[in-house]
């Protein structure tokens, strides 16, 4: 959402209980976070700081309605334990492997983080269960195709990160008709934004014009469906506002080439550059084409109107194109084998509020 627009989510507050927002602080994570404290919405995130971005959650560090728990997904007992604990009405499980080259190098923890990780946020539903599951898919779990994909397109996946997130839809899906739990899977497509945390096109093609010299960049012909991650965490905040179920696309229905994007980027810096095809970035599987089809989504959310890719590439520019990574992190964040203190401790100026997974039980939780 740009400065000017109007959010499209109502206020979404249910007392004494948080959405649960796992990967909080990544790239479309903290943004959704941004936009349900913007509703009036408590958030607890769960995040282990893996993608090495807890640093962005230090904008939370006055707010006493964001609580971070430094858990992973994978771990099973503390998930449970965490629900448990923080009885959220609501999930957003945005924490994935997700850039497709690792993905594809590290298949065995791909399905571990993505496929067990799931299943392990789905088996605490025993401890507590939400009133509502928005699982974050992607434009991926496709096949391949020559026009726009609707949700109704065949799925089969040409990667390893397309696999897990199709098979994560199915155990969510299962799982919550089983339980009665009101789930929905936002199949994203390409997200660009300020402060990614892949090198993906637009932050490496930003990063390499700003250092000068030529462009060393993978196949430009294919087309993608590029949404600014301010736009796809409105959207997901809204749908889950609104209690929407089954699965919808999130994408802004406009197809561009790389090459687009690159004399976009380009021209917003105010530089030019001549493009070489780099065999390294060059992926061996890639689709020509990716675009959704957006009519569900629009039908979902009348008023949701993306900002246009030129406009997109302007606002990313004006920051880095890629957060460096941060091993360590400031002591403020309690990982679960701390000493748990009573309540919530409060952070230093430089972080949130944090906890332990056995926190007390908040007042009028859902379920």
């Amino acid at each position: 959402m740009g400065p000017g627009r109007a959010s499209t989510a109502r206020p979404v507050t249910v007392a004494g209980s948080p959405v649960l927002v796992t990967g909080g602080a990544g790239f479309l994570g903290i943004a959704v976070v941004r936009r349900l404290r913007a509703a009036g919405q408590s958030v607890a995130i769960l995040d282990d700081g893996s993608a090495g971005t807890l640093r962005r959650l230090h904008a939370f560090a006055d707010d006493a309605g964001v609580v971070h728990h430094r858990v992973s997904i994978c771990d099973a007992d503390t998930v449970a334990e965490l629900h448990r604990a923080v009885r959220p009405w609501a999930v957003v499980h945005l924490a994935a492997k997700h850039f497709i080259p690792d993905c594809e190098r590290d298949p065995e923890e791909t399905a571990r983080v993505n496929v067990s990780g799931t299943a392990s946020l789905l088996a605490a539903w025993r401890a507590h269960r939400p009133r509502r599951f928005v699982f974050a898919s992607s434009a991926a779990v496709y096949a391949d195709s020559t026009g726009p994909l609707s949700e109704r397109s065949r799925c089969a996946p040409c990667t390893v990160y397309g696999e897990t997130k199709l098979t994560g839809e199915r155990l969510v899906h299962r799982h919550a008709a089983r339980h009665g739990v009101a789930a929905l899977s936002v199949r994203l497509f390409n997200l660009y934004g300020p402060a990614p945390t892949a090198d993906h096109l637009v932050p490496t093609t930003i990063a390499q014009a700003r250092a000068g010299g030529g462009l060393h960049l993978g196949d430009l012909r294919t087309v993608r469906d590029y949404v600014f991650v301010e736009d796809a965490a409105d959207a997901v905040v809204a749908l889950l506002t609104r209690g929407a179920t089954g699965r919808v696309n999130v994408g802004t229905g406009r197809g561009s080439t790389g090459r687009e994007v690159v004399a976009g980027i380009l021209e917003v810096l105010g530089l030019s550059g001549t493009v070489a095809r780099d065999p390294a970035r060059t992926r061996v599987s890639d689709s020509p084409a990716v675009v959704a089809d957006i009519r569900r989504l629009r039908a979902l959310l009348p008023a949701w109107r993306p900002v246009p890719l030129r406009e997109g590439l302007a606002r990313t520019v004006r920051l880095p194109a890629v957060e460096p990574r941060h091993g360590a992190v400031s002591g403020a964040y309690r990982t679960a084998s701390d000493p748990a203190p009573a309540a919530r401790s409060k952070a230093p100026a430089d972080g949130p509020a944090t906890a332990p997974p056995a926190v007390g039980r908040p007042p009028g939780g859902a379920g």
